[in-house]
């Protein structure tokens, strides 16, 4: 029995979107909770519901609207990875461009509307700021990734504004603790989108994409990144001594940073010349991202139960599930990033 005639298309649209990525978008909803929890609030399920499908609408729309607009920097680079230079859908020709801008119009409106159901104003401008950020990230007239802009924007949005956002539905206001754990994340997304963009330099240089790759180089970029690293986790380690942080939150944290510095090392032997090195760079640097929202969403919730004397919370059913779904995601990722 032959399939039907829409698998092929159906199978390419959901592979344009890109939906590997949303266990990111996932794991900040999850530390923003968390930390409102941490810090004595009560997390509403409702407002966790509403909070993840605002992620996930803006997350996907943000694919869509980079595969239309970035069309011409991913036709132009001749060694993607899995992980960076678009979904290749675009490139093979294997849906029309206007489909993409179609749908990313589609999920701009819907977040929208996700949007007027927030609390309050301040999360509504929160969510607004993010929209903006998201959109404009490569669409005309501020293409925010072709002007230096891009790696700030994408950390802001994604685990800056984003844990921040689905604190605030919650509590309302937010701790230096919370404060703290979102500026470490922000920091090495900054970081990983900046390895993400050396990846792509060839055909972002060939287009006119000005990415921090293309204006630092390769060697720039890399110190960049090295020494970017070095800082942040020097900050943890501050963090934890000044009491801001929570000891399992920060140890845990400068557990998950043997990722970065293998990456760092790879970089500094020219992984990137090579295609399969070069994937598994870029495989761990976005992997080293909601390890890091796992590892501190997961020292908040040990902390929380030490000072509670081991209450259950509903809150910890909900971080538990997203922990064993992104578990599974994660390694079945492994496991096929080995094979290939």
């Amino acid at each position: 029995m032959t399939a039907p005639a829409t698998t092929a298309p159906l199978r390419a649209f959901i592979r344009l979107g890109r939906p590997k990525f949303l266990f990111q978008s996932m794991l900040v909803v999850a530390l923003g909770g968390t930390i409102a929890v941490h810090s004595g609030h009560q997390a509403q399920l409702g407002g966790y519901l509403l909070t993840l499908a605002f992620a996930w609408c803006t997350h996907l729309m943000t694919h869509y609207c980079n595969e239309y607009f970035d069309l011409e920097a991913d036709r132009a680079n001749a060694v993607p990875t899995s992980w960076t230079g678009g979904s290749r859908v675009l490139v093979d020709g294997a849906l029309r461009p206007v489909v993409s801008l179609g749908a990313a119009f589609a999920l701009l409106f819907a977040g929208m509307l996700l949007l007027a159901l927030l609390p309050d104003t301040t999360t509504r401008l929160i969510a607004v700021a993010i929209t903006a950020l998201a959109w404009f990230y490569t669409a005309p007239p501020l293409r925010l990734n072709y002007r230096g802009l891009g790696e700030i924007s994408c950390a802001l949005v994604l685990y800056g504004f984003g844990p921040l956002l689905a604190c605030l539905v919650h509590a309302g206001t937010i701790g230096a603790t919370g404060i703290a754990g979102i500026a470490v994340v922000c920091g090495f997304q900054f970081l990983r989108m900046a390895v993400m963009n050396l990846s792509d330099i060839e055909g972002d240089e060939a287009t006119g994409k000005r990415t921090l790759a293309v204006l630092l180089g390769a060697a720039g970029l890399r110190a960049l990144y090295a020494g970017g690293q070095l800082a942040i986790h020097a900050a943890v380690v501050l963090l934890l001594i000044t009491g801001v942080l929570p000891v399992v939150a920060g140890l845990l944290v400068l557990v998950t940073g043997a990722v970065p510095a293998w990456v760092a090392r790879q970089l500094a032997a020219g992984a990137m010349a090579v295609p399969a090195r070069a994937n598994a760079v870029t495989f761990w640097a976005s992997m080293h991202m909601p390890l890091t929202a796992a590892a501190i969403t997961a020292g908040l919730l040990v902390d929380l139960t030490a000072r509670s004397g081991a209450q259950w919370q509903p809150w910890f059913a909900v971080c538990l599930l997203t922990f064993a779904l992104f578990g599974g995601w994660f390694a079945t990722a492994v496991r096929a990033h080995r094979t290939a």
